[in-house]
């Protein structure tokens, strides 16, 4: 039995420009967190020790134990405070998305019963908008081949051409329908 070498998986961004927003918003309240969290626990440690020395040799303790329940309570109000803003911003982030697949969705669903011409107007993230205004100019190609199709058949339709004229009209009709509908 011969061993293949597995293959390793490879991470695929799917759009840098939406993981990269994404990711350096949340490392933002990472560093806001960790920003809040150094500037309480310095100002907390700081009064502990100036208390401290004013009680002399009176209380013998190590510094430890001087700020240890203060770097703890800190650290576990850091702890669920960027994981309750981390949550929030994933849910906020998904309803945004949501939002604009939704309208991506529904502008889909109304270009499959024939209309073409309504905007898309995707609410959300960027790259949402982007690929909003993407579809719009999909949409509107295909519905400026249709016109055209309309206009060479009511030109067919009028009967005022040569036979050659219109087999060759024909042709090209053929073509752009093609084209429009492959």
């Amino acid at each position: 039995m011969i061993a293949y070498p597995r293959s390793r998986r490879k991470i695929v961004f799917i759009s840098p420009r939406v993981q990269g927003g994404t990711a350096l918003f949340f490392s933002a309240i990472v560093v806001a967190g960790a920003a809040l969290f150094s500037w309480l626990v310095y100002d907390h440690i700081r009064l502990a020790l100036w208390d401290s020395t004013y009680r002399g040799h009176f209380l013998i303790r190590t510094p430890y134990q001087i700020v240890d329940d203060i770097v703890i309570s800190h650290l576990a109000a850091l702890f669920v405070g960027v994981l309750a803003m981390s949550f929030l911003a994933f849910f906020l982030l998904m309803r945004r998305i949501r939002a604009g697949i939704r309208r991506v969705a529904e502008v889909l669903a109304m270009s499959a019963e024939g209309d073409l011409s309504t905007p898309t107007n995707a609410p959300g993230l960027k790259e949402i908008q982007s690929f909003g205004e993407q579809l719009d100019a999909a949409r509107s190609h295909t519905l400026s081949g249709i016109r055209e199709i309309r206009e060479d058949l009511a030109f067919l339709r009028s009967g005022s051409a040569s036979p050659e004229e219109c087999r060759s009209r024909w042709e090209d009709l053929k073509g752009k329908i093609g084209r429009v509908a492959p």
